[in-house]
């Protein structure tokens, strides 16, 4: 049962019925094709119920944290790396999913077992342990990652023991008075991207920005907007991409369209320079489904990335 506090579990329906075998690299010339259809059905929920009222734009950022995860999924990272998971608990380290599977199956197994003999496992203590096997793993609602300077927490993450943090999305929604302390979001992005940067400067880094369409009616906003997050993205900024997109809704909360707002901002752009970075800065034996979806040159296989390896039949074996 979800927990109360889970601003995630009302797109896991969405989620669970959306597609993430096939390769999201269709668009001509091989371009990555984002499903806004997806996006705009996971934002109309706390839109029509009147969140994106609400200071921060209450749940509707995590509707765009979790499309965005989605999408990383599509692209061919493995489910369990990507934060937020599209279950609880929202962060845990992929390290351990294979342990947590586990822990349902044995789980399962006593219930049905209890079930079978009508009555509770016995001694009590070993049924106690076992229940409380699962509640022991290390778990989170947000990913908090260690930056030069303090702990930030990020919203779309790839993360691992092994590699680090390998991609650091970070996201904003903003709906109304858009210059207002236009100079103090400026300094804030800027520093948080320091921050993280500094102490992880192998990680691909991203930015994304959800607006409303109102932002055209309120004087030099949006190309005050677009300027900051064209500047923001690499060569001279220091991430790898850069997003904004514009949601229309009317006044009686219904959600009509959400589009890319700029040609140098779109969807598209966005997630083929941020995992083409997240590639780039990885051996290319590392995250080989997603260069496989990309389409990438193969020829001859890739080489195993030495986790979880099988041994090869064919060489020598040494005397025991």
């Amino acid at each position: 049962m979800p927990a109360k506090d889970d601003s995630f579990a009302a797109f896991d329906p969405l989620l669970a019925e959306a597609d993430v075998s096939s390769s999201p690299w269709t668009g001509p010339n091989g371009r990555y094709e984002p499903h806004l259809p997806l996006l705009k059905a996971m934002l109309a929920i706390p839109i029509s119920q009147g969140e994106a009222a609400k200071s921060q734009g209450g749940r509707t950022i995590k509707a765009l944290d979790a499309w965005i995860a989605h999408e990383l999924r599509r692209a061919g990272f493995a489910p369990h790396e990507v934060w937020p998971r599209t279950r609880q608990p929202r962060v845990l380290p992929a390290s351990l999913s294979d342990l947590e599977e586990q822990l349902e199956t044995l789980a399962a197994a006593l219930t049905a077992h209890e079930t079978e003999i009508g009555r509770s496992l016995r001694p009590v203590l070993l049924r106690r342990a076992i229940r409380a096997l699962r509640e022991s793993l290390p778990r989170g609602g947000a990913a908090h990652i260690l930056g030069r300077f303090y702990a930030k927490q990020v919203d779309v993450v790839i993360s691992s023991w092994q590699h680090g943090p390998e991609l650091l999305v970070s996201t904003k929604s903003q709906f109304s008075s858009y210059n207002k302390n236009r100079n103090n979001r400026y300094e804030e992005t800027i520093g948080e991207a320091t921050n993280l940067r500094d102490r992880h400067p192998m990680a691909a880094m991203a930015y994304a920005f959800l607006v409303r369409s109102n932002i055209y009616e309120e004087r030099g906003a949006f190309a005050l907007l677009r300027d900051l997050l064209v500047r923001l993205r690499k060569p001279d900024g220091p991430y790898a991409a850069t997003m904004l997109l514009v949601a229309d809704w009317s006044d009686a909360l219904s959600l009509q369209s959400v589009s890319d707002a700029d040609e140098q901002l779109t969807a598209s752009r966005f997630f083929d320079d941020l995992i083409g970075s997240a590639l780039a800065n990885t051996p290319v034996q590392i995250h080989p489904e997603v260069r496989k979806r990309r389409g990438d040159d193969l020829r001859g296989g890739l080489p195993s990335s030495g986790e979880h390896a099988e041994p090869d039949p064919s060489a020598p074996q040494q005397p025991t």
